[in-house]
């Protein structure tokens, strides 16, 4: 175990008084400085959240022995720190987790019953550490607190840790210092309604990537960046990024069903007619025409990724490295997802080998052979329903090329580290200066200085004072129609994975008109539900022996992700981030989720065991399925597959808000 040291707090007023040096401070210099603490403030508080509650809900601390101590049975220099004594005010609720790490040190924080899990921290309290011989404490960043429990669990020093923990405490100091440097850069958000639908969209996807995934404590670090690759790659940036471009033989390319005769390749969506001709050109001059096809490459893959995983194939020729340069694109809330500087549906997507959220960020060909297939089901269940058919929309996502030399196999790791996907956003919705698309993750990303959220816009545009009752009351419309679409797919027996990333909310002159989706390789089914509304297996390629959360027995299965990705993690972000921003109770968002949910599943032409089937899952039982994310990074060890994650049990949230207001009516009633 590293050491640690344990400075005595003092406040300020303890400083020397005697100071008589007159020089005139250097304010830019002192503006600059605590900007940047002030970000990496925030960024601790935001990580060390995430941590804790994950911490709690998925059991991890809970064979550590610790005390949870009301008010009254604490020890006094506890409840008298001012970092605990203005949060907790007497809270009879509360419990102070205490657990002594060692005879000399004890770890303290501060947890309340949460509405998702039976137990949070405490938001904007510390965890701090205490060496009770000296009598002082000392705050404890995310990192130096999983050290301490690793030390324990393991009965071992840090040196020791294993594999697995040593990868999760490596993502976790990659989240803080690149948090830190992306809340310390202000996303700009003046004048949004003056903007036209294609610069207030690239806006909001700068402003949903200062979180990426919340409720995540590693989803920030992107491994593999430096630095100034972080600054140069990560859209809420706004830096112009130069792609590369690479030709592959066209018999060692494998394409999408989008891809055909009339538009062989990729340049034709992603540049300008000069820009086309001097790539043509070069194609010609280097003899390269007939024989390669060029691809779009990130600057980042080509100079990393490629010398490492497709050195052979560039010697051979088979790969071939291109000079022209083209138009500058702009990084989106997803790093490996491009927008466009120009005037044009078409965004891209590219491998990048960086490490996040626990993968590795390829775009392997049976992801987009797999999204071809699920297309096809969406735009069949738009045909099945007449909702879906007007406010369900989806980017064509069709048009790919994918590096495939001879012999190798959809599940090779060498390929997917070169391919491209134009993903092609409706012009209907772009081009209409009356629409405004919202990546729902930036509903649930507060902005560091919590100086706006999209809501304000929406109320001024609604000509609604930004009172609670007109916020909960705009909610309640976001929920339906965001239900309103999700359950109408349910019914036909698919889900999207509706996360805040993937799902894109359409607003119609101010008014929620329906949801835009993208990644459609994640589409989950029932077959025996699809069959039963006229449509079929889509046939999934699925490595054999791999874990598969495409296909599912029944809807009471899909259901799942219904709770996890869209209520548990993207609607709760909204609601957190509206009651913080609006002050507004966390409880009255949630029971008008709740009724809105229901009155959904009331009004969609379910049949009747489906719709009980509902309620009794989402409303009446005790527990809800949870997504674990922090066990699960440690066991996989950073080794190879998609995002890793297991499943556990937490409360249900619509029964915790219910019982705990049924409770404070008792404690009124009681009182009175």
């Amino acid at each position: 175990m590293a050491n640690v040291s344990f400075p005595s707090h003092r406040s300020s007023d303890d400083a020397s008084p005697d100071r008589t040096d007159t020089a005139i401070p250097d304010t830019s210099m002192e503006c600059t400085t605590m900007k940047t603490l002030d970000a990496q403030r925030h960024a601790e508080a935001q990580i060390l959240q995430s941590l804790v509650d994950g911490l709690l809900v998925e059991g991890l601390l809970d064979d550590l022995d610790a005390a949870w101590l009301v008010a009254t049975e604490a020890d006094d220099w506890l409840t008298r720190l001012p970092v605990f004594q203005e949060a907790h005010c007497g809270n009879p609720s509360q419990r102070f987790w205490h657990w002594w790490q060692d005879p000399q040190h004890s770890i303290v924080m501060l947890l309340q019953p949460g509405i998702t899990q039976a137990w949070e921290k405490v938001s904007q309290t510390p965890v701090i550490v205490r060496h009770h011989q000296r009598g002082e404490w000392a705050s404890l960043d995310p990192v130096a607190f999983m050290c301490r429990i690793f030390a324990a669990v393991t009965d071992s020093d840090e040196q020791a840790l294993e594999q697995g923990q040593q990868v999760f405490l490596k993502a976790l100091a990659d989240s803080l210092w690149q948090a830190a440097s992306s809340m310390g850069h202000r996303v700009e958000t003046r004048d949004l309604p003056g903007r036209d639908t294609a610069e207030h969209f690239a806006i909001m996807e700068q402003w949903a990537s200062l979180l990426d995934r919340p409720y995540h404590p590693t989803a920030k670090a992107k491994q593999g960046l430096s630095e100034a690759e972080y600054r140069a790659y990560m859209a809420e940036f706004n830096a112009p990024i130069r792609l590369r471009w690479v030709a592959m033989a066209r018999d060692q390319v494998m394409t999408g069903a989008g891809v055909g005769k009339d538009c062989p390749v990729a340049v034709q969506w992603l540049a300008g007619d000069e820009t086309r001709r001097a790539l043509e050109d070069e194609l010609t001059s280097r003899g390269l025409a007939r024989s390669h096809v060029a691809i779009p490459v990130h600057p980042w893959q080509h100079e990393h990724a490629l010398p490492h995983w497709l050195q052979a194939a560039f010697a051979a020729g088979d790969c071939v490295s291109l000079v022209t340069v083209t138009e500058p694109w702009l990084a989106t809330s997803s790093l490996r997802s491009l927008a466009p500087t120009t005037a044009s549906p078409h965004f891209l997507k590219l491998p990048m080998a960086i490490h996040s959220l626990g993968t590795s960020r390829y775009l392997p060909a049976v992801k987009m052979f797999n999204g071809d297939l699920s297309a096809r089901l969406l735009h069949q269940a738009k045909e099945k329903d007449a909702r879906l058919a007007e406010a369900l929309y989806l980017c064509d996502e069709g048009k790919w090329w994918a590096y495939m030399p001879k012999g190798a196999t959809l599940f090779d790791e060498a390929p997917r580290h070169l391919s491209a996907m134009v993903r092609s956003y409706p012009s209907a919705l772009l081009d209409d200066p009356g629409v405004r698309l919202v990546p729902m993750a930036t509903l649930g990303t507060p902005l560091p200085g919590g100086e706006h959220h999209v809501f304000d816009d929406w109320l001024a545009q609604r000509g609604m004072p930004a009172s609670p009752a007109s916020v909960q009351a705009l909610f309640g419309e976001l929920c339906d129609s965001f239900f309103d679409i999700n359950l109408r797919m349910l019914r036909l027996g698919m889900l999207a994975e509706v996360h805040g990333q993937n799902a894109v909310l359409i607003f119609k002159e101010g008014r929620c008109h329906g949801l835009l989706l993208r990644d459609h390789d994640s589409l989950r089914i029932s077959v025996a539900r699809l069959e039963q509304h006229g449509m079929q297996d889509p046939c999934y390629c699925i490595k054999p022996g791999h874990a598969n959360t495409l296909y599912h027995d029944s809807l009471e299965a899909l259901l799942f992700w219904l709770q996890t990705l869209a209520i548990q993690v993207n609607l709760r972000a909204i609601i957190d981030t509206l009651a913080d921003h609006y002050s507004l109770s966390r409880h009255d968002l949630w029971r008008e989720m709740a009724a809105r949910l229901e009155a959904r599943i009331d009004a969609i032409p379910f049949d009747g065991r489906d719709r009980g089937m509902l309620k009794e899952q989402l409303f009446e039982r005790e527990q809800w399925p949870y997504k674990r994310l922090i066990a699960p990074i440690i066991e996989r060890a950073g080794g190879p597959g998609s995002m890793p994650f297991g499943i556990s049990a937490t409360c249900n949230p619509f029964v915790r808000v219910r019982r705990q207001a049924d409770e404070r009516v008792a404690e009124t009633l009681t009182e009175a």
